[in-house]
């Protein structure tokens, strides 16, 4: 019985015996340990598989913190750039109104400097801006030029109309028929006369011979010279150098002269003038005055002053000055 072993097992109906060999016994045993063995190694891997579980987790929940963080940035990043953009919208709708507003100035300046498009020019295609800004500028310096060389608007800063004009009338005074060579300007004693063009003072004194009374005389560039009569006061002297606009004296009723006035006259070398187209000539109207004054070698002046414009041109570029502006864009 050294192999065996007996198991008794008791219950109401009695006694019963079992014998059993070793090796089953063994194999219990065994049985016994592996369970043990399966229960421990089952029992670590839960542990590490929870281990492992709760790491995964906590990474999770990092990445998930991260990746909210980041989407918070890029909401924020967008919420931005949205508000850079409406920005951005605006400013463009802003500068290329301000462009439009410019080009239709520019078309403006163009028309009443005479650079605008012509007929012929309807399928040529449209200088750049700063190019037109560059023509417009010269084209204007060249007939401020000749506009200030050469006698031009009313001889009185305060225009109030004419009472007498060029031309054959009946001498207020003598009352014959005589030419009348200059245009009388209405307004009140004490009212500013100007130089209708830069020039230096040829005569300033009484003239009674002449019955303009109080006289002034300015000879001007390109063989041009303008009096001004009937003067209350002279404001200039023989020898000085005006501008134009530069007061010269004020109206008055000096001489043979029937009531407050300013009689303007308008010469070129020995020649009298129809003094209206200079007192009409403006930028607006800038080239009919060469078809209504004859005698003048207006083609001569034009050229002489466009010799002048590029001469600057050339002195401004070689000193690096732009004549042309910056676009806004």
């Amino acid at each position: 019985m050294r192999n065996h072993f007996t198991i008794t097992i008791s219950d109401v109906y009695g006694t019963h015996e079992y014998s059993f060999k070793q090796f089953i016994r063994k194999f219990i045993w065994i049985l016994f340990a592996v369970f043990i063995a399966v229960w421990t190694v089952g029992g670590i891997s839960i542990w590490w598989l929870n281990q492992k579980a709760n790491n995964d987790e906590l990474v999770h929940k990092a990445s998930v913190k991260a990746f909210t963080a980041s989407l918070e940035k890029t909401r924020s990043d967008y919420e931005s750039l949205l508000v850079e953009k409406t920005k951005l919208e605006q400013d463009f709708l802003s500068t290329r109104s301000q462009i439009a507003f410019l080009d239709q100035a520019l078309q403006g300046l163009e028309e009443l400097v005479g650079e605008g498009d012509s007929e012929s020019e309807v399928d040529v295609p449209p200088l750049p801006l700063d190019e037109r800004v560059k023509r417009v500028q010269l084209d204007s310096l060249g007939k401020n030029i000749m506009m200030s060389m050469v006698p031009s608007g009313p001889a009185v800063a305060n225009y109030r109309g004419l009472s007498s004009k060029y031309g054959r009338r009946i001498h207020p005074i003598t009352g014959k028929i005589h030419l009348h060579g200059g245009l009388d300007y209405r307004g009140k004693t004490g009212a500013a006369v100007i130089a209708t063009a830069d020039g230096v003072v040829k005569y300033s004194a009484m003239n009674e011979e002449s019955g303009f009374g109080n006289l002034v005389t300015l000879v001007h560039a390109n063989g041009f010279m303008t009096r001004y009569g009937h003067l209350s006061k002279r404001t200039v002297k023989l020898g000085d150098y005006v501008r134009k606009g530069e007061k010269i004296g004020e109206i008055g009723n000096t001489g043979r002269s029937t009531g407050p006035h300013l009689h303007y006259e308008v010469w070129f070398l020995y020649k009298r003038l129809n003094p209206q187209a200079f007192n009409d000539w403006s930028l607006g109207k800038y080239d009919k005055i060469f078809t209504k004054v004859k005698g003048v070698p207006w083609g001569s002046l034009s050229q002489a002053v466009d010799m002048l414009v590029k001469k600057v041109e050339k002195q401004l570029l070689l000193k690096g000055v732009s004549l042309a502006v910056k676009s806004p864009i």
